[in-house]
């Protein structure tokens, strides 16, 4: 299991260096209709990490403050912690969902921070939103799966429940060495 948090955890980090280096140019790190995703799959594991904006997931970015967008945050959440109606996999493969961990946007969190600058220049201000506010949402998932040789691909069903989703940018560590590809709401099937 800790090869797969390492594998999963370099995956994450070689996409988030590149995003950063891209970031300076002509758009940021944080595009609404554009989630990341990645994924490792290790013996019979498989781990996928799911990030994209709050926008995106929840319908709005800043902290939840009416009774109404308590809801919907809520609802968001609870779709989260649904993988089954986001991914699928081959059903030969007997794959199980054994972890999840949930990487939501902080209700309470606005961007509204009592951050000395000296604060803030130290530890370079990392939180899951850019300066202009904007917040990302997300989830890792573990999967156990019983006859690994049978999981071969994936189908990223989620835009069916996130339409205003246009497209996810997949990196991922197989077993034949790494792949990347742009899955849409007309392409979104990953095989390997």
């Amino acid at each position: 299991m800790k090869a797969v948090t390492l594998l999963l955890a370099a995956a994450a980090f070689g996409a988030h260096a590149n995003h950063d280096e891209h970031e300076s140019h002509s758009h940021g790190a944080h595009e609404h209709g554009h989630g990341h995703l990645n994924l490792v799959v290790d013996g019979d594991q498989l781990m996928i990490e799911l990030q994209a904006p709050a926008a995106d997931l929840v319908g709005f970015e800043h902290a939840a403050k009416s009774d109404e967008e308590k809801v919907q945050y809520a609802k968001a959440v609870a779709r989260l912690q649904q993988p089954d109606a986001l991914f699928r996999f081959d059903p030969a493969a007997g794959c199980k969902l054994t972890q999840q961990e949930l990487q939501a946007a902080k209700e309470e969190h606005d961007h509204d921070h009592d951050h000395d600058k000296a604060a803030s220049d130290e530890h370079e201000h990392h939180h899951d939103h850019d300066e202009a506010g904007h917040a990302d949402m997300g989830a890792m998932y573990t999967y156990t799966c019983a006859t690994p040789v049978k999981l071969t691909g994936l189908e990223a069903t989620l835009f069916s429940v996130y339409p205003s989703l246009e497209k996810l940018s997949v990196q991922g560590i197989l077993p034949t060495g790494q792949t990347a590809a742009e899955l849409t709401p007309s392409a979104n099937k990953l095989s390997w």
